[in-house]
């Protein structure tokens, strides 16, 4: 029999419920934000504001390519509003994760337009993971392209009148993404940068040793600062963290309430639930003190890649500027992962300075959006592009290092390609 299999694509709302065993060995390399775990938390946690439509492309027996999407009716969260990404302020003053001072005027103008311009509006990807691209293990030229206009079409057909695409990293074949939406009369810009560690000393001890001095002062002020909040600090793993998932949400609730930005626990505990029901590797690090936990970090180790997602801290005990974050949510995980034999951190975006200072590597994020009325698209792309300048503005490093790696990677490997906020 010669000749290739044909790659079918249809939508769906709903995905396999596969055990987190199974989804790695099905897709190795995937992103943890795009299982079908942690989709169908976010499904749960945004049960009230949007509905899942997804593309799925299958080609041979086992052959599978994911890309989600979220259609929300109404504004809902400020990260998921497209009008964000045209420089306009919530009323409330909520701000966008990682976000930057708005434009008043921009802001003024997108409200003249009202909702209705934009809404219903699709996000695509991963709302709760910050995530914008698709999982896959099996490649073929165009795929992505076609997965993202079947999407958008799709979308389109179920009465959108936006699609945004918020968190695009810089990954070998995401280009397709940015370029699919331009096509159909969008426009993309800049978002920001995330952060990752390649692990590639021979132990934790031999990584310190290996960093420039002031980079590893760093890290031993960080080991300083949580000496002297005097808290007692727990690792749980796996199931062992069940009975603290709703102290956990509500301190990374507290962390982004602190930082201006909002998200309710209920969206943070209905991801978590459905990861433990699959048995994902959960690395948790628990601060107590008296007997109550106010500090916490969770982790989700991928094979031999750890993504270090929420952390959060009760500031009325441990004080608005403790030094507590990189401890936890940098410094131990780093510890457990060389133990553990795991080769790269993904710490997503946010703080980037100051991870970059302790020798993190960073990508570059695209933000695309398609408005539907070709009336406002001029002054959409136009607008679009100025976020995009505004944010660029504020990272010092612009023009970060491109990633070059395709997946899925040769043989199933784990190097890191491309981290999430």
């Amino acid at each position: 029999m010669t000749g290739s299999a044909r790659v079918k694509v249809h939508t769906a709302s709903e995905l396999p419920s596969l055990s987190w065993r199974v989804d790695v060995e099905n897709t190795p390399d995937a992103w943890p934000f795009l299982a079908p775990s942690w989709l169908a938390g976010t499904t749960a946690g945004l049960a009230t504001e949007a509905k899942p439509l997804h593309v799925v492309a299958t080609r041979a027996r086992g052959e599978t390519g994911v890309l989600p999407g979220y259609l929300f009716d109404a504004p809902a969260g400020v990260d998921w509003d497209p009008r964000t990404y045209l420089g306009w302020e919530a009323p409330d003053g909520t701000k966008v994760c990682c976000g930057v001072t708005p434009d008043r005027t921009a802001s003024d103008e997108v409200d003249g337009w009202g909702p209705d311009a934009l809404f219903p509006s699709l996000v695509v990807g991963s709302p709760l993971g910050y995530r914008s691209e698709p999982a896959y293990n099996f490649w073929s030229a165009g795929m992505i392209g076609t997965l993202t206009e079947t999407l958008r079409a799709a979308a389109a057909e179920a009465g959108a009148r936006s699609v945004v695409a918020p968190w695009v990293p810089d990954r070998a074949g995401n280009e397709e993404i940015l370029t699919g939406i331009r096509c159909a009369g969008g426009g993309s810009t800049f978002w920001g940068l995330e952060d990752h560690l390649p692990l590639e000393a021979g132990s934790y001890a031999e990584h310190l040793e290996s960093l420039p001095r002031k980079r590893r002062q760093r890290v031993r002020h960080d080991q300083v600062m949580l000496a002297r909040s005097g808290l007692s600090v727990r690792h749980v793993r796996g199931q062992d963290l069940a009975p603290y998932v709703d102290r956990v949400a509500e301190l990374v609730c507290l962390n982004r309430e602190k930082n201006g930005a909002s998200q309710q626990p209920h969206q943070i505990t209905a991801i978590l639930h459905e990861l433990l029901a699959a048995d994902a590797d959960l690395w948790g690090y628990l601060g107590e003190r008296d007997g109550a936990v106010v500090a916490a970090c969770v982790a989700v180790r991928r094979r031999r890649r750890l993504f270090v997602k929420w952390a959060g801290f009760d500031y009325d005990v441990v004080g608005e500027r403790s030094g507590l974050y990189f401890p936890f949510a940098f410094d131990m995980p780093m510890r457990d992962a060389y133990a553990e034999g795991v080769r790269s951190m993904e710490l997503g975006a946010g703080a980037h300075e100051a991870k970059a200072l302790r020798g993190c590597t960073s990508r570059s994020i695209s933000t695309a959006l398609w408005v539907r009325d070709e009336a406002l698209r001029p002054r959409a792309t136009a607008l679009l592009t100025a976020f995009g300048q505004r944010r660029r503005r504020t990272f010092d490093d612009a023009e970060p290092r491109p990633s070059t790696t395709i997946l899925p990677l040769a043989g199933g490997g784990d190097d890191c390609c491309g981290g999430a906020p």
